[in-house]
């Protein structure tokens, strides 16, 4: 009992280390606008070997025919564009849409909460571009 009351006291008495925090390290993330974010996926999706890209075309299809099926509108349709910024688990980490109508709104939000794909490299940058015909 003696012992435990003697670490006890010294464990008071003696002045804590101080402890060192490592600095943040500086937000330099540039923050993207849609036209660069696009430039990113095209260049990503063309730097893709065929059989990746035809993988990923077919995870595409998928995820964009789900997306629709839950976005049914009867406004007038007009072509948009939705790129994704996947990380390494192949989750959206940030999206953009080249349109604010009711349809891409939609789909975005879709869009960006379905893991569909999982990238070689990270982040990875992809577009979904909806059009329609009559």
């Amino acid at each position: 009992m003696i012992t435990t009351l003697i670490l006890l006291a010294a464990t008071a008495t003696t002045p804590a280390a101080p402890a060192t925090v490592a600095p943040a390290p500086a937000a330099h993330v540039a923050t993207l606008d849609y036209d660069a974010a696009k430039a990113l996926a095209d260049r990503d999706e063309a730097g893709m070997s065929k059989l990746s890209a035809d993988m990923l075309r077919r995870s595409q299809a998928g995820v964009l025919d789900r997306a629709a099926d839950s976005c049914r509108t009867d406004e007038a349709p007009k072509s948009f564009t939705v790129v994704l910024e996947l990380d390494a688990q192949g989750r959206a980490t940030n999206h953009w849409r080249s349109e604010d109508t009711g349809l891409a709104k939609c789909m975005d939000e879709k869009l960006s909460r379905q893991m569909f794909y999982v990238p070689q490299k990270a982040p990875f940058y992809i577009s979904f571009e909806v059009s329609f015909t009559k």
